[in-house]
């Protein structure tokens, strides 16, 4: 089953290549105008049409909640450049030298935390160069915390034996008993090495079933037996230990979390239609009513206007299309509404994850439909890298300025 995580990832190594071509690029693309968006093209309306009215529905439900008197909230995004799918491309001297950068830029824009993704079989003692990754991470660590902000990371498993990571592992014959030991290993050396203010134990069971073949995982109890074995007598310090679902998941996961030991619950909102949000919705209500802490550490908009039979429609498309101009209003609309969502319902942490639109994104040009999505990403990168050098935002980088300042403190 295609998830979420699928697409997110799927050119995610181009994404990323941001870290050692950040001076030098010649734009081939047009970048995002700083007038108003774009129309948008013919074969797009139908989807547009769609999001706008969920979001449109969702925006008049959160007008009718009052933000929670006194609560903050800390935006952060992805730190993408420190992401595991990268490999060994992390141990390149440049990869450190994109996260000094982008961490500048974030702190610029008041971003007040940063998500990264450090996974399984990459953070283990018997993987190949372990102690350079260690070594590597523990300087984002630093990085992060010299300028004074918040560490979310997720551990969940890397895409291996998939186009979307260079690792060519196997899982084949991985038990869950082996899962739950070999990852509350992992998260034990991760608290003790990096120390982060939230460790993500997992948020995406069905993507992590996907990856790894535990069909364990798509087992709601058994995944709280999951969470309750990493659980037990873990010194987490002053961590936050969170786990959770996508919010196209079965809500049967939350209700079993919500009876653990877990610090807070987590959320991924990408689709918005169908029950997605009325899921996100239900979501925070039982976080509230358990007493949990509540954390959305990824969300996006995503450009499809309904889910497939067996999950969200998965297509190299679908995130194409986050890369041109025209979708400005509704990714602008969607990121105001997370905002009031955490407001609402006392959300700690909010992250949206493709940061690298921040700072550039493409006027749509036909021609770009007979390109692949690797191919479109990488034109819209070639910007991207002269702008994060230079600290120019792309006018959805300002909105989402905009919308920290407005939201970021309680009232």
């Amino acid at each position: 089953m295609a998830t979420p995580g699928h697409i997110r990832l799927a050119a995610l190594l181009v994404v990323l290549a941001l870290a050692g071509s950040l001076a030098g690029c010649r734009t081939a693309g047009k970048p995002t105008p700083e007038s108003s968006a774009p129309p948008v093209p013919e074969q797009y309306l139908q989807v547009y049409s769609t999001l706008a009215t969920a979001l449109d529905k969702f925006g008049k439900h959160l007008d009718g909640k009052e933000p929670a008197e006194g609560f903050q909230v800390t935006f952060g995004t992805e730190l993408l450049v420190a992401n595991a799918n990268r490999g060994p491309d992390l141990l390149k001297p440049q990869a450190i030298q994109g996260v000094a950068l982008f961490l500048d830029r974030f702190q610029e824009m008041g971003i007040g935390g940063v998500t990264i993704a450090v996974s399984y079989p990459l953070y283990s003692p018997d993987f190949p160069r372990y102690e350079e990754y260690v070594a590597f991470y523990k300087q984002v660590a630093r990085e992060v915390r010299q300028r004074g902000m918040k560490l979310d990371v997720e551990a969940g498993v890397v895409f291996a034996n998939t186009p979307f990571s260079p690792f060519e592992d196997s899982f084949t014959g991985f038990t869950f008993e082996q899962f739950k030991t070999i990852k509350k290993r992992m998260f034990e050396a991760i608290i003790r090495d990096l120390q982060p203010d939230y460790l993500n134990i997992g948020a995406e069971p069905d993507t992590a079933a996907d990856l790894t073949g535990i069909r364990e995982l798509l087992d709601p109890q058994k995944y709280r037996e999951y969470v309750d074995y990493v659980l037990d007598d873990l010194e987490k310090g002053k961590t936050k230990v969170i786990a959770g679902i996508g919010s196209w998941g079965n809500l049967a996961y939350v209700r079993a979390l919500a009876q653990t030991d877990l610090d807070a619950l987590d959320i991924h909102i990408y689709p918005v239609v169908g029950n997605c949000l009325a899921n996100a919705v239900a979501i925070a209500e039982i976080a509230a009513q358990n007493g949990k802490g509540l954390v959305l550490d990824e969300c996006w908009l995503y450009k499809e206007d309904r889910l497939a039979a067996s999950g969200v429609a998965a297509a190299p498309e679908a995130f194409k299309r986050d890369s041109y101009s025209f979708w400005e209003p509704l990714d602008k609309q969607f990121l105001t509404e997370m905002a009031q969502f955490a407001r609402a319902y006392r959300v700690e942490y909010v992250s949206p994850f493709w940061s690298n639109f921040f700072f550039a994104t493409l006027e749509y040009d036909a021609a770009y439909e007979g390109l692949s999505y690797t191919e479109v990403v990488a034109l819209a990168n070639q910007v991207t890298s002269i702008n994060v050098v230079d600290g120019k935002l792309s006018p959805l980088g300002k909105h989402y300025q905009q919308v920290i300042a407005e939201n970021a403190g309680g009232e």
